[in-house]
């Protein structure tokens, strides 16, 4: 079973659509730095926060997205529980797949390793190559990412994204803000 205690630059994707008992969708991505930090996954950098309609079917309140480089030398199972203890805590229901949430904590890119235990744990995070709201924040906080599989660039990979989706109709319009 996989269990490193290799240290290593950790990306979080951060989304929100809904309003919780703590805050807004927007103040929710501030609040949740410091329960990051309190779960000993110290937040290093963070992006823009990027507004994107739901994906993929475009229904229900725009998301507010960012991403977070961190700073661990605790193994990608821990930090999933951690993530998951964290959306619990602003009432993250495990509801349908998609669906509009106070919070939802994405595990995208563990210390460039690939990883797979069984559905639970999949790193790199196996949609990164179909989401611009997940593109353009990690190309904010680690420039020089570079995806464990494909070996390309962060660069690269938005590039391809922009090529793959330049016509099509249901590409996610998005903007950020600064922060």
């Amino acid at each position: 079973m996989y269990n490193t205690k290799k240290k290593g630059n950790i990306l979080v994707g951060i989304g929100s659509n809904l309003r919780g008992h703590m805050a807004i969708p927007k103040k929710n991505l501030k609040i949740v730095f410091k329960y990051l930090n309190r779960e000993g996954l110290r937040v290093r950098r963070f992006s823009k926060i990027y507004f994107t309609r739901p994906f993929p079917n475009g229904f229900g309140p725009s998301f507010c997205n960012c991403v977070v480089l961190i700073k661990t030398d605790l193994c990608g199972l821990d930090i999933l529980k951690r993530l998951k203890k964290i959306e619990k805590i602003f009432g993250r229901r495990n509801e349908l797949r998609n669906s509009p949430r106070v919070l939802d904590l994405d595990l995208l890119d563990c210390k460039g390793e690939v990883i797979k235990v069984d559905s639970r744990l999949i790193v790199p995070h196996p949609q990164i190559y179909k989401r611009n709201f997940v593109l353009f924040p990690i190309s904010d906080v680690n420039p020089k990412w570079k995806d464990p599989n494909s070996y390309k660039n962060i660069k690269i990979l938005l590039s391809d994204y922009l090529k793959r989706n330049v016509n099509n109709n249901r590409m996610n319009t998005i903007s950020y803000l600064h922060v």
